[in-house]
């Protein structure tokens, strides 16, 4: 098991830097990643508790969010570096549109449309357009629609951003559970950088990237997501607002603006490797 293996390469003087991106150990049984992934019932090579062992073994742990530290660096050697998005996005033209649109997938994100309540619905009986960006299964009973909506169906990563750009106010409803405190703001920064006006949950993350750069409508309950998507479709004005306001956060947010602070963990935690073993690395 790699798990095992990181005391060993510790030992030769190499560091071992481990990321995490989501608290495994707080996956909802509704979701079929908590059977693969449970030491009971997933491959014992790939469960949550493998995971944990990897960072505590590890010489450094980064993750995306400060609830992650807690939860994978309890032993102090973690650092927080945030999602970021390729500076390319911001490049790719978004045709501004009034339709409403999820970029996601039901069975990945089984509790999380419940967050929309009848909203979607009622604004297509109010004669709105919906299309989606991921498949189809699952959508209609998520949003109690009354057939099946347009989706993309399943994007592969290349063309992804491209599928984005279709929607014209993008949605990224999160339930309140354990799991997703500690979410990262990737959706809405994703959504922000491509010049999609969104709408989201206030969860941690997402609240974050929201006062942190004045862009994007947050939403707690059904009858909120009503009001603020019905906002942003019927305001061309306020979506372009919204737009630029988006492409300006996630120009503060590039991965080519921020590569140095991978640079830096890594080469803090290789030099704290070496000094720990007394090993010194040759150049190859």
């Amino acid at each position: 098991l790699l798990v095992q293996a990181i005391p060993f390469i510790r030992a030769k003087g190499v560091a071992v830097v481990v990321d995490m991106d989501d608290d495994l150990t707080r996956i909802d049984p509704s979701n079929p990643a908590f059977y693969a992934m449970h030491p009971r019932t997933g491959h014992p090579m790939h469960t949550w508790r493998n995971a944990h062992q990897a960072c505590l073994n590890a010489t450094l742990v980064t993750v995306s969010t400060p609830a992650l530290l807690d939860v994978y660096a309890p032993h102090g050697r973690g650092v927080v570096l945030p999602n970021r998005v390729p500076s390319r996005y911001l490049d790719i033209p978004h045709p501004d549109s009034p339709v409403i649109g999820w970029p996601g997938s039901v069975h990945s994100h089984p509790l999380d449309l419940q967050e929309v309540g009848p909203a979607v619905a009622r604004l297509l009986r109010e004669g709105r357009t919906y299309r989606g960006v991921g498949p189809a299964k699952g959508l209609r009973e998520g949003l109690g629609l009354d057939a099946d909506p347009d989706t993309s169906g399943a994007v592969d990563i290349e063309d992804y951003p491209y599928e984005l750009t279709t929607i014209g106010v993008g949605l990224a409803p999160l339930a309140d559970t354990r799991f997703n405190a500690a979410k990262s703001w990737l959706k809405p920064l994703e959504l922000s950088a491509l010049g999609v006006p969104w709408v989201a949950s206030p969860r941690v993350e997402y609240q974050r990237f929201h006062e942190a750069h004045n862009v994007g409508l947050l939403a707690a309950r059904p009858k909120d997501w009503y009001q603020q998507v019905k906002k942003l479709t019927g305001n061309e004005a306020l979506r372009v607002e919204q737009s630029a306001a988006g492409r300006a956060a996630a120009a503060a947010n590039t991965l080519e603006a921020h590569a140095w602070r991978w640079w830096e963990a890594w080469s803090a935690a290789s030099l704290a490797q070496r000094k720990a073993t007394g090993k010194v690395l040759t150049r190859v």
